[in-house]
């Protein structure tokens, strides 16, 4: 909920901010105060418009397909399925090996009565076999089906935590000139040492962050959009819950391609065998080739330069320690220190901060000896400098 409602004031900040400046607004509304209030309105009844459009065709099908997801994990029949879609991909010889090793594993009666009695292919062989799987599975299958089952009870927690989001973001946007002004008269209260410590770091992480997630949820509807187009060409069933799965896992840097294609596997697998599994692979890799070299040209490799490998080793620490958050978290804050600490130096946070933001933005970086003026509030900065030159970013 604090992570929506930073999302939608960052947005909503940034666009009013952005539309007051257009010529067409200001001769229609040249009242300051009043040209602001409208743009809010405009901007939330715009999210209200698109979630109710949204939830009306989508949620539907969302909950039909989630619980059939459901019943599908829990039914043994789909073991026998999936069997019957492997013999047919890997051919007899090799589903016999397996076979053999299943049944080594399950160590019963019926396992060294079949293994003594070779028999040609049936449909009963595959049914004693997919029920031997379905056994030997079964706790994982009850597992996959009891999270499967509380993501989808989520589904409403997630909707009241946006509409909560929604409108916090709403009394943050709307009073923000009121808000802005009470932080900065810190700088002369008795609070002014602590605030002329935090508040620079604070501000340049907070515009990172907000670029960074702007830039990602562009990306992240892009990317559904053409997973989805791809699921429909391959007619795979559950389309609408899938993408939305893929939709919040665009959010996750580099992991989150491998997490979203889990489940589109499993249901193409399970519809129509391996064949269609590896046309699944090859429509998600060239869906990922895309946005990794047009839409999102290495934006936590190349722009924020930051190695692929330190980007999933500081994801896999974070999921751990943090959980989600960590997940969000862990590559702008990873890019800070690194600049901050270690890259600059010598630079205060204001320059890092523009560094970074001018990256973001995809204009030049700027130097330190030539683009960005120095401070004359020493190696931290001050707040009230650093404030123009990030909102002008």
């Amino acid at each position: 909920m604090v992570l929506g409602t930073f999302i939608v004031s960052f947005i909503g900040n940034s666009f009013v901010q952005n539309a007051q400046e257009s010529q067409l607004v200001q001769s229609l509304l040249p009242t300051q105060p009043m040209r602001r209030q409208v743009l809010v309105l405009m901007y939330f009844f715009m999210i209200l418009g698109i979630f109710t459009l949204l939830g009306v065709l989508t949620i539907p099908d969302i909950a039909r397909e989630g619980a059939d997801f459901v019943n599908r994990l829990q039914s043994d029949n789909i073991w026998v399925i999936l069997v019957e879609k492997m013999r047919r991909g890997v051919g007899d010889q090799v589903m016999t090996s397996l076979e053999k090793a299943v049944y080594l594993a399950t160590s019963n009666d019926i396992a060294a009565a079949a293994l003594q009695e070779p028999q040609v292919w049936s449909a009963e062989r595959s049914t004693q076999l997919g029920l031997a799987v379905s056994s030997m599975l079964k706790g994982y299958t009850s597992t996959a089906a009891k999270y499967t089952g509380l993501f989808l009870k989520s589904v409403a927690k997630f909707s009241l935590q946006a509409l909560v989001s929604l409108i916090l973001g709403f009394l943050f946007v709307w009073d923000m000139p009121t808000i802005s002004r009470g932080m900065s008269s810190l700088a002369t209260s008795r609070l002014a040492p602590v605030y002329n410590e935090v508040a620079p770091m604070l501000l340049v992480f907070g515009q990172l962050f907000g670029k960074a997630l702007q830039v990602q949820a562009q990306i992240a509807v892009v990317n559904t959009a053409l997973t989805a187009a791809g699921m429909w060409l391959l007619a795979i069933p559950g389309m609408g819950l899938l993408s939305l799965f893929v939709f919040l896992c665009s959010f996750i840097p580099i992991m989150g391609c491998i997490i979203s294609t889990i489940p589109i596997g499993f249901v193409a697998l399970t519809e129509y065998g391996f064949v269609k599994l590896a046309m699944i692979i090859v429509m998600v890799a060239m869906v990922h080739f895309v946005e990794a070299y047009a839409l999102n040209p290495a934006i936590y490799s190349a722009h924020l330069k930051l190695h692929p490998l330190m980007v999933l080793s500081v994801l896999l620490i974070a999921e751990h320690n943090a959980g989600v958050w960590g997940l969000l978290l862990a590559v702008p804050s990873t890019v800070f220190a690194l600049d901050y600490v270690i890259r600059y130096p010598d630079h205060s946070v204001r320059e890092v901060g523009e560094r970074e933001l001018s990256v973001i933005k995809k204009q030049p970086k700027a130097t330190a000896s030539q683009d960005v003026p120095q401070s004359d509030d020493g190696p931290g900065g001050s707040p009230t400098a650093l404030k123009p030159a990030l909102q002008g970013s």
